[in-house]
């Protein structure tokens, strides 16, 4: 959908001056899709995702049209197994090292291997000296949510301009860790600080053709999109206090304490979903491309809870239909199993002694295609209408200056975006 402004002079009109997000997706399409990709993915023992997860790029990328024009997924699944294979040698060598050298000063240094423990802090030494060599994948996880941006937006075109980041992985990393910490620290205070900084660092190195994105705004405008989280951490901290004192006082409490719990779990949910469509919207306002086309978003917080709600519920019915059938199919080949056909013949012959087999084939069976089922549902009545409410919901003002866009310098990725795949990280599609 368009909008155009009429200029000076009779006859002639401007190049549309707004542009707005549409999503045009066939569930039936999608949900088939995803279950035959899924079972291949399934039968090739995990090896066909790569293609499968290309496959799901390209119809739903298909599906975006902006202005009337789709965009375009250009990856392939080769070439994200390949990029798979040659970040799993280079993840092996860095844990290797890192792991060893961190044991080293965990266990060597600090002596807490080379004694029996003698008191509690050599307890907590030991222990610290463990699980500190997990940290080392911190680093590579944020090392790779970058890559994985990078590489999709490498392989997306639109009208036939492609989409481009620099190279700076690293620096995204080490910057994304030192504000995973401050968060941490300071209980989710400064979650607002690091939300804002890195979707800055990222955005300030996006380009689209020969022109450059930037990030503005200021990063205490986040706190407005955190109330609902402050709100559920109200909850839950008399609850916790509560639950200190009744160690002492019994369970005098115990009613009130599970209303208040319950109270603040469904809240800090709710506001965390809240937090995450209000700085989307936020951030997506400050965003300009080549100093004069900017964004708007009107996604509802209350329309995205809508759709995950009621994608729940659809799915929990349908899943517990697909049980109660693999359920009654296992107890009828079991009782076939065990007793035979009744009045013997052929159905005697081909149960009878290999019922319990047959059952034990309708679990596994019946498993996996709840497992594949589940997924495509998931992705029909969840990750797509919510995909579809935010591009719908998307507008792209002063449009006209695109036109002036041109193609940038190719930057190919030798490795694509094997290290999201290797982590298990890079979003949802």
């Amino acid at each position: 959908m368009t909008d155009t402004s009429t200029l000076q002079g009779e006859g002639a009109t401007s190049a549309p001056t707004h542009l707005y997000g549409v999503f045009l997706s066939e569930n039936s399409k999608l949900f088939w899709l995803v279950t035959w990709t899924g079972a291949l993915t399934i039968v090739t023992l995990g090896i066909y995702r790569f293609w499968a997860r290309t496959r799901l790029r390209r119809y739903i990328w298909s599906s975006i049209r902006p202005g009337g024009d789709s965009f375009e997924y250009t990856g392939t699944g080769l070439e994200k197994f390949l990029g798979f294979l040659i970040a799993l040698v280079v993840l092996a060598v860095y844990l290797g090292l890192l792991q060893v050298v961190l044991s080293f000063i965990g266990f060597s240094l600090w002596g807490a291997i080379t004694s029996e423990p003698r008191g509690p802090m050599d307890v907590v030494t030991q222990l610290g000296a463990t699980y500190v060599t997990g940290l080392a994948v911190l680093p590579l996880i944020f090392f790779a949510q970058y890559r994985a941006r990078r590489y999709m937006l490498s392989r997306t075109r639109w009208r036939g301009l492609r989409f481009a980041m620099d190279a700076a992985a690293v620096g995204y990393a080490w910057r994304a860790l030192l504000y995973f910490g401050l968060s941490i620290v300071t209980l989710g205070a400064l979650m607002p600080l690091a939300t804002f900084r890195l979707e800055k660092y990222m955005t300030d190195r996006m380009w689209y053709g020969d022109a450059s994105f930037e990030q503005e705004g200021q990063w205490t405008a986040l706190y407005g999109a955190m109330k609902h989280l402050f709100i559920a951490v109200g909850l839950l901290l008399p609850a916790g206090v509560i639950i200190y004192w009744g160690l002492f006082l019994g369970f005098l409490f115990l009613g009130f304490l599970s209303i208040l719990s319950f109270a603040g779990c469904i809240w800090l949910l709710f506001g965390f979903i809240y937090y995450q469509v209000e700085s989307f919207k936020y951030l997506t306002a400050q965003k300009v491309l080549d100093g004069q086309v900017r964004f708007t978003s009107q996604a509802s917080c209350e329309r995205v809870i809508g759709i995950f709600v009621q994608g729940i519920i659809l799915i929990t019915i349908l899943t517990i239909v697909l049980i109660l059938i693999f359920v009654a199919l296992y107890f009828v080949f079991s009782a076939l199993g065990s007793n035979g056909m009744p009045g013997g013949g052929a159905g005697a012959e081909i149960f009878g002694g290999s019922g319990l087999l047959w059952a034990l084939l309708v679990v596994i069976l019946g498993s996996l295609a709840c497992f594949v089922l589940i997924g495509a549902l998931a992705t029909v009545f969840i990750s797509a209408p919510i995909l579809g409410h935010i591009v719908d919901t998307l507008r792209v003002e002063n449009s006209g200056q695109l036109e002036q866009i041109r193609q940038r310098a190719g930057d190919l990725m030798d490795d694509a975006d094997g290290f999201a795949d290797a982590l298990d990280v890079g979003g949802a599609f």
